[in-house]
C-alpha cells in the first residue's frame, strides 16, 4: 500500500503540473493569436471572463494528454533515481508501478468527466457567447440570439404532420403556429393556423384564434374558425423542447432527453449520440494511454529519461488522436454505432497497453 500510494501520488503530481503547463501554453498562444480583436469598451473584464471559461474547457480537452505526460515523466523519474532498479532487485515487476498509475489516471479521468458535465459545458457556451458578442467582426447580441433561436420546423413521428412554430412562449408554448397534415401520397389534407399554442389538459394542446382548413381530393376546401380549441396531437406538450446550441454544450442528462425527443420527431441525432458516448470515453482514454507510456518507460535498454518520456507521450497521444478521429468520422457517417465509435480506440489501446506491460515484465 505504501508503494502504491507513493507511485499514485507521484503520478498525480506530475499530471497536475503537466495539465497546468499545457493549459497555460494554450491560453497564451490563443491570446497572442486573437489580441488584435480584443478591444473596445470594457475589454479587460470581458477578456478575463473569456479566458477563465476557455481555461475550464481546455483543461478537460487536454486532460488525457496531460495524464500521459505526467505518467511518462513520473515513471521515468523512478528509473532515473534508481528506484525502479531497487524494485526489480526485490522481485517486483512493472505491474506494481503500472496499477497505481492507472488507478490515478482512472480517478483523474472520472473527475474530468464530472467536471466537464458540471462546468465545462456551461463554460464552453459562455466563452462562445463572449467571443460572438464582443470580440468578432460584426459581433452583436442579435446575431447570437438568432443563432440560439430554437428550431422552428418539426415533423411528427409518423411523418404525416408538419409543425411550423414561429415563436416561443413561457411555459412550453408557441405563437404563430401552423400545423400541416398530409396523406400517405403527401397531398395536403388539413391545415391548422393558430395565434398561440400552449399546453392544455390531459396531454392536449390549447389553440387560440384557430383557423382550420380541410382539403378534399377534388380540390375543394372548408374553413372553420374557433376562438379556443383543445387538440390532441401525436406529439404532446414537451415534444418540441429541442435545446439550441452544439451537443458539446449540453449536460449529459439534457443530451439523453434531446436524443429521445429527436428520435420521436425524426430529427438528426447522430452527433448527440456520439457526444453522449464520448462524454466518458474521451477522459478515460488516458487509462490505456498511461499503460502504454508506463510500458515504454520501463522497457529494457531504454535510453534517456524525461526527454524520451515526453517524446513517447506525444507519440502515443498522436496515435490515439488519429484513431479517435477515424472512429468518430465513421460514427457520424453511420458506419459505426455511436458507442462503438467512442469506445473502440480506448479498448484497442487498452489491449495494446496490457500486452506492452506484460512484455516489459
Amino acid at each position: 500500500m505504501i508503494l502504491a500510494r507513493y507511485v499514485a501520488l507521484k503520478a498525480l503530481a506530475a499530471f497536475l503540473a503537466a495539465l497546468a503547463g499545457v493549459v497555460a501554453v494554450f491560453l497564451v498562444v490563443d491570446f497572442v493569436d486573437n489580441a488584435h480583436v480584443i478591444r473596445g469598451s470594457g475589454w479587460l473584464p470581458a477578456a478575463l471572463e473569456l479566458y477563465a471559461n476557455k481555461a475550464a474547457v481546455v483543461m478537460v480537452q487536454v486532460a488525457p494528454v496531460a495524464m500521459l505526460l505526467g505518467a511518462a515523466v513520473a515513471v521515468s523519474g523512478l528509473r532515473q533515481t534508481r528506484e525502479w532498479t531497487a524494485l526489480r532487485s526485490v522481485g517486483l515487476g512493472p505491474w506494481r508501478v503500472a496499477l497505481p498509475v492507472v488507478a490515478a489516471a482512472l480517478l483523474a479521468g472520472l473527475a474530468m468527466g464530472g467536471l466537464q458535465d458540471l462546468v465545462g459545458v456551461q463554460a464552453a457556451q459562455r466563452a462562445e457567447e463572449i467571443s460572438a458578442t464582443r470580440f468578432q467582426r460584426g459581433a452583436s447580441n442579435r446575431r447570437w440570439l438568432a443563432w440560439r433561436e430554437p428550431k422552428r420546423w418539426f415533423r411528427g413521428a409518423d411523418g404525416r404532420r408538419i409543425y411550423h412554430l414561429r415563436g416561443t412562449l413561457p411555459g412550453g408554448g408557441f405563437e404563430k403556429v401552423t400545423v400541416l397534415e398530409v396523406t400517405t401520397s403527401f397531398r395536403l389534407a388539413r391545415r391548422l393556423d393558430a395565434v398561440r399554442m400552449t399546453p392544455g389538459t390531459a396531454g392536449a394542446w390549447r389553440l387560440e384564434e384557430v383557423e382550420e382548413r380541410t382539403f378534399d381530393e377534388d380540390g375543394t376546401s372548408h374553413l372553420t374558425r374557433n376562438d379556443v380549441r383543445q387538440v390532441f396531437f401525436d406529439e404532446p406538450p414537451g415534444s418540441f423542447d429541442l435545446a439550441p446550441g452544439r451537443p458539446s454544450q449540453l449536460r449529459y442528462a439534457v443530451l439523453s432527453k434531446q436524443i429521445e425527443l429527436r428520435t420521436r420527431l425524426g430529427q438528426e441525432k447522430a452527433e448527440f449520440e456520439l457526444e453522449r458516448a464520448n462524454r466518458l470515453a474521451y477522459p478515460l482514454a488516458a487509462v490505456p494511454g498511461v499503460l502504454l507510456a508506463v510500458a515504454l518507460a520501463l522497457r529494457r535498454n531504454r535510453r534517456g529519461h524525461v526527454s524520451s518520456a515526453l517524446l513517447e507521450a506525444v507519440g502515443i497521444s498522436l496515435a490515439m488522436w488519429a484513431a479517435q478521429g477515424i472512429c468518430l468520422a465513421l460514427g457520424r457517417s453511420g458506419r459505426l454505432p455511436p458507442d462503438a465509435a467512442a469506445w473502440a480506440p480506448d479498448l484497442f489501446f487498452l489491449a495494446a497497453g496490457v500486452l506492452a506491460v506484460r512484455r516489459a515484465a
